[in-house]
C-alpha cells in the first residue's frame, strides 16, 4: 500500500515527515513524502534555519505524480504541518487529486495548529482554513487536545469531554476522530480517545519522567494510527496498537537520554508492538 505524506521536514530531530515516514515504511507501506518546509530542526530550538517551500512546491510535486500516473495507486494521504492557508489549499487539492484517481483513498488530517503551553503557532487564517476545508475532507482527524478544543469549542478534561468534542468534530465530516494527549482530571496519566461513530474508547497511559518531552510524538501517533488502521480497519485495535508502540518509542527515547524520538532503536516495537494498553468504553 502507498501513502502520500505531506508535512514538514527537519534535518535533525523527529518531527513531521521525519517522524512519520520511517514508521510507516517499517509497517510495510511505500511512502511518498512531500515536504512543506525544510528546517535544520524544529522551531522550538533557538537558532533554527531553513525555509518554507510554499504552495507552489506542493502543487508542482503533486502534478509530477499525476504525470507519472501513480496517484491511482495512492491508498491514503496523510497531512501534518501546513504552515499557512495557501499551502493548506494546495494540500487539499492534492487530496482531491488522489481521490479522483482512487476514490477509495483515505485522508488522515493531523490538524497542526498549536499545543499547550505554546498556544497557536501557525499563521493567521490557517486554523479557520483547516476547520473549513481540511477537516471536512478527512476520513480520520487526529488533533491533540489543544487542537480538538479549537475545532469543537469544548474544554477537555475528561474522557467524556473528549467524547463531546469528538461528536462536534464528527459533525464536520470525519468518520474517525482520534484525540491525543489530554490530561484526565485527578489522574497522573495521559489520555487518548478515539471514536468511529459507533464506539467511543479511551486509553490511559502512565506519564514518563521526561524533563523535556521530545517533539514529534503527535506526528508519530498520527502516522502509526493511520498505518495500523489501514491494516486492520478497526479504530479500537488501531488505537491500542498505536499507544503500545508510541509508549515503547518514548521509553526507548527516555533510556537513550536523547532529545529526539528513538525510532531506529525502537523500530521492532513499531513493527510488532509488545505493549498493549487496553481501551475502555466511554459512556
Amino acid at each position: 500500500m502507498n501513502v502520500l505524506s505531506i508535512q514538514s521536514h527537519v534535518a535533525y530531530g523527529r518531527v513531521g515527515n521525519r517522524s512519520a515516514v520511517f514508521p510507516l515504511e517499517r509497517l510495510g507501506f511505500e511512502v511518498w513524502p512531500i515536504n512543506t518546509v525544510q528546517f535544520s530542526c524544529h522551531t522550538g530550538i533557538p537558532g533554527w534555519t531553513g525555509a518554507a517551500f510554499g504552495a507552489d512546491h506542493v502543487t508542482d510535486v503533486v502534478k509530477g505524480l499525476e504525470g507519472l500516473g501513480v496517484l491511482s495507486r495512492c491508498d491514503a494521504v496523510l497531512s501534518g504541518y501546513m504552515g499557512d492557508a495557501e499551502t493548506g489549499a494546495a494540500i487539499v487539492r492534492a487530496v482531491d487529486a488522489a481521490r479522483r484517481a482512487n476514490p477509495a483513498a483515505l485522508y488522515c488530517c493531523d490538524p497542526v495548529m498549536g499545543d499547550v503551553p505554546e498556544g497557536v503557532y501557525v499563521q493567521r487564517g490557517l486554523p479557520e482554513f483547516i476547520a473549513a476545508e481540511a477537516v471536512p475532507r478527512a476520513d480520520i482527524v487526529s488533533p491533540n487536545v489543544f487542537e480538538a478544543e479549537m475545532l469543537s469549542g469544548a474544554t477537555i478534561a475528561t474522557a467524556r469531554d473528549a467524547a463531546k468534542a469528538a461528536d462536534a468534530i464528527h459533525a464536520m465530516g470525519p468518520r474517525v476522530v482520534l484525540v491525543t494527549s489530554f490530561r484526565p482530571s485527578g489522574n497522573g496519566g495521559i489520555g487518548f480517545f478515539v471514536s468511529d461513530g459507533s464506539s467511543r474508547r479511551t486509553v490511559l497511559a502512565p506519564m514518563l519522567p521526561f524533563s523535556r518531552p521530545p517533539k514529534g510524538s503527535g506526528d508519530l501517533a498520527s502516522a502509526l494510527f493511520l498505518g495500523y488502521y489501514l491494516g486492520c480497519n478497526d479504530a479500537v485495535e488501531a488505537i491500542e496498537m498505536t499507544i503500545g508502540a508510541l509508549y515503547s518509542v518514548l521509553e526507548a527515547t527516555l533510556a537513550s537520554g536523547g532529545d529526539s524520538l528513538a525510532l531506529v532503536s525502537a523500530q521492532g516495537h513499531i513493527a510488532s508492538p509488545v505493549k498493549r494498553f487496553l481501551s475502555e468504553a466511554v459512556g
